[in-house]
């Protein structure tokens, strides 16, 4: 029955997904760091993570799809009761301003690459030649240092416990490098994938 619920959960949720991208918000969300450096305000969230996975699926990309699916099971602990986080956090819409975690490095880096076909295939945009990427280790921190209070975006949830209100406190964020940055709701080390790691993404214009 649980399976089931899941199923439908994430079938429904892959359905809403079929939509674009909005390209201005996540222009409006890039703050300048260097010439034709940019990093964004905002974590990526459930509802853009999910986006990207709604396409792989509907363009027969399975094994992508599979690939970058969170691993959901991370929610599991001998500490805590967190079966509604595996179930619901990655597919229920009372949890699509939350940061996308639970995935690695490479999922991240797949991500980019989408986002960027994505934006520089519309029609309408102001960068003309746009990459996203993950940041650098010095990128995050020359980010990192220019924000005095936490980044939300409108609506969003600090965490799945609301318990942090500090500068990059949210999650721990993977980098180009292969680190993860910053402190975490979890106060826990960084390890990858993880409940408490998620990823902002950079841009480079050219």
């Amino acid at each position: 029955m649980r399976t089931f619920v899941l199923t439908v959960l994430v079938f429904a949720t892959m359905t809403i997904f079929a939509q674009n991208v909005n390209v201005k918000d996540i222009e409006k969300s890039l703050v300048k760091i260097s010439d034709n450096v940019y990093v964004s305000k905002y974590d990526v969230s459930n509802e853009m993570y999910m986006q990207f996975l709604s396409d792989l699926k509907n363009s027969g990309k399975t094994d992508l799809y599979a690939a970058c699916y969170p691993d959901t099971t991370k929610w599991r602990t001998k500490y805590a009761y967190n079966e509604p986080f595996v179930t619901l956090y990655h597919a229920h819409p009372a949890y699509f301003n939350y940061p996308a975690v639970n995935i690695n490095k490479k999922s991240a880096e797949e991500f980019c690459k989408w986002l960027t076909a994505h934006y520089n295939g519309t029609k309408k945009h102001k960068y003309q030649n746009i990459e996203f990427r993950l940041p650098t280790e010095a990128e995050w921190k020359t980010f990192a240092s220019k924000c005095k209070e936490a980044t939300k975006r409108p609506g969003e949830e600090l965490g799945p416990n609301d318990n942090v209100s500090m500068t990059i406190g949210n999650v721990s964020e993977i980098t180009s490098d292969g680190s993860a940055m910053g402190n975490n709701w979890a106060n826990k080390e960084t390890q990858m994938p993880s409940p408490w790691v998620g990823f902002r993404i950079a841009a480079t214009t050219k």
